[in-house]
């Protein structure tokens, strides 16, 4: 009886530490430097990636502006990344759930439907977006894997017109500020990724 006691306490404290090991990275982005961090943090010939993606959402849909961000960040993810990569994609916030269960990364036709209609890709809905992206994640582990939680903050969009505006005065002060310290080595990396993202547009 012993000896049964102390197998069951020995396999208890090797399941607790095995789940101890389990790490589960955390980034959190704005929607604004979401390309540019994707371009960054993920290699063509990197470590394998398990990836959840956690989407801010609002009581709307996502506007146009948003869903052309994050279709094209998309794009390139799934060029960057293989068919034995997996992406996860959550929300939370107005609406919480999981919108796309662990997909292989080269599927793009189901990435970019559940950028389209998030909310309707959702099954079940959660109380807590976010702890609810953590424990899918936990449970969708990945050995051997980066596995990631990266949270996008989207802003809020009053109207399309407002978008247009803003967008417009965004284009104006690029095009009449010169670029100052920091500045210049931004420009240079924009430079330096225009190919990339000149492919994806095309396509």
């Amino acid at each position: 009886m012993k000896k049964l006691i102390q197998c069951v306490v020995l396999l208890i404290t090797s399941v607790q530490l095995s789940s101890q090991e389990r790490q589960i990275e955390t980034e959190s982005v704005t929607l604004d430097n979401l390309f540019t961090f994707v371009v960054d943090h993920f290699e063509e010939d990197g470590n394998p990636q398990n990836v959840t993606f956690l989407l801010k959402t609002h009581e709307g849909n996502f506007s146009d502006e948003d869903k052309f961000v994050l279709k094209q960040t998309f794009k390139i993810l799934s060029k960057r990344l293989t068919e034995d990569d997996f992406i996860s994609i959550a929300t939370y916030n107005h609406y919480s759930g999981i919108a796309l269960t662990k997909t292989s990364a080269t599927d793009l036709k189901k990435l970019l439907y559940a950028v389209e209609h998030p909310k309707e890709s959702i099954e079940a809905f959660a109380r807590d977006g976010i702890e609810f992206a953590y424990k899918y994640a936990d449970v969708n582990y990945e050995e051997d894997y980066d596995n990631k939680v990266i949270m996008i903050r989207l802003p809020e969009r009053k109207s399309s017109v407002a978008s247009n505006l803003s967008a417009t005065q965004n284009a104006e002060t690029l095009t009449t500020t010169k670029p100052k310290g920091t500045g210049a080595a931004v420009v240079l990396s924009a430079l330096a990724l225009l190919p990339d993202i000149i492919q994806v547009i095309k396509n």
